[in-house]
């Protein structure tokens, strides 16, 4: 069986990845459970046994450890540069001038650094991303905002102060799948599921909880996700709480996290998933929120990490409470599930579907290949920047809401969105 969004099956899908492994003289050590859902941890290993990257991965056992696996080999090419992507130096006061960047929280630093003379202005490294569906259409994309370590690869002749904007940096959008169109597919799912996560902390803990996001009633969920929703809450031993999150886009988006934390725990685990398929990605916030608990046992990183982010915070109450993420479902709107079921559809085609309904809301999208592996595996940036990204205030980044999250607070978000909500 091909799952949603795939081309191949499970079996397809490892013997493949394994068979790259192979011809490359890497290894790979999983860390998973038997039995339950899963929070698979993967190391890979060159041929000289160092350490090149990681990932994880959730679901059932066999599907964790080989999705663990992809997103492993994902990050070892997302966090390099590619022989032929197209980088070249821009000046900053002509990304000032791009109407693509004028609702980015950084904006104003690209004019004060492009002040100077034109043969002394700063110029920045940047990469060029293409339309899916247009070939004409292009856009220079700062290095920086979606390359993590980008600072450590930068053009002769960069430069730009990045002191003020770094932090701003993020590799949402970048996915690995067996073709161009699957793994497109999956980024601009993430660049979704992460623009309604940002949207529901802007209105949870910076307005009205009321105005966005609504607790799905369980009795109401369709077989498939009750299934894993009993399976999660027994796994983790406490109610967890399934979160419509769909924004005026339309894309089915959801939350999952727990009405409580456990010893250990330094704020509230949370699980996130955005698909055309609305059941698909309900499962995958489910799956996703035991991952996060699973990994957080296993890694005392996460912890330690999540302690940093609170202290950074602890200024700024608000964002401080984004980040320990404990939802007040009294505050919210309670509803039954109401999406549709839709028919099984090849990825180009639901990448078609994908594009034109961003752009419909006024999001032009963009990709970049980042490795080609012949028929075997593709790696591609997305880049949508019309999204909100206040979710990474949740990184311990002191931050503003974007246009969106703007527009949410100030009630003009959702009017193109009919929600089928109940008392």
């Amino acid at each position: 069986m091909i799952p949603l969004e795939r081309e191949r099956s499970l079996a397809q899908a490892q013997q493949v990845i394994e068979a790259f492994l192979a011809r490359q003289g890497w290894s790979a050590h999983i860390d998973s459970t038997d039995t339950g859902l899963q929070g698979a941890v993967c190391v890979l290993h060159d041929a000289d046994g160092e350490a090149i990257g990681s990932g994880f991965g959730k679901g059932e056992r066999e599907a964790a450890r080989v999705g663990a696996l992809y997103e492993a080999v994902e990050h070892v090419y997302a966090n390099a540069s590619a022989p032929q992507e197209r980088a070249e130096l821009r000046l900053a006061s002509s990304v000032f001038h791009d109407s693509s960047y004028v609702g980015m929280p950084f904006h104003a630093e690209f004019g004060r650094q492009g002040k100077r003379r034109r043969r002394r202005q700063r110029k920045l490294s940047c990469l060029w991303y293409r339309s899916f569906f247009h070939d004409d259409y292009e856009l220079a994309v700062p290095a920086f905002l979606c390359r993590p370590n980008a600072l450590a690869d930068l053009l002769p002749g960069d430069n730009f102060d990045y002191s003020s904007v770094i932090r701003y940096g993020s590799n949402s959008g970048t996915a690995i799948g067996a073709s161009l169109e699957e793994a497109a597919v999956h980024a601009l799912g993430e660049l979704v599921e992460r623009d309604s996560w940002s949207l529901f902390l802007v209105a949870h803990y910076l307005g009205d909880p009321a105005s966005f996001g609504a607790w799905i009633d369980p009795a109401s969920m369709p077989e498939a996700v009750a299934a894993v929703h009993a399976a999660a809450s027994a796994q983790l031993g406490r109610e967890v709480l399934l979160i419509d999150a769909t924004s005026d886009l339309g894309v089915p988006a959801f939350i999952a996290t727990t009405d409580r934390m456990v010893e250990g725990e330094v704020v509230y685990p949370g699980g996130y998933g955005a698909s055309l398929y609305a059941e698909h990605a309900a499962i995958r916030a489910l799956t996703e929120l035991v991952q996060t608990v699973v990994v957080g046992q296993r890694l005392t990183s996460v912890g330690d990490y999540s302690r940093q982010v609170l202290l950074a915070l602890s200024e700024y109450p608000k964002l401080r409470a984004c980040a320990y993420f404990q939802v007040d479902r009294e505050r919210m709107r309670h509803a039954a599930w109401s999406h549709p079921q839709r028919e099984r559809q090849p990825p180009e085609a639901l990448l078609r579907e994908l594009v034109d309904t961003l752009e419909m809301g006024g999001v032009p999208v963009y990709h970049r290949v980042h490795h080609r592996e012949g028929d075997a595996f593709c790696v591609v940036s997305c880049v949508a920047l019309e999204l909100e990204r206040f979710l990474l205030v949740t990184t311990g980044m002191v931050m503003a809401p974007g246009r969106r999250g703007m527009a949410l607070l100030e009630g003009t978000l959702m009017g193109r969105k009919r929600q089928n909500y109940v008392a």
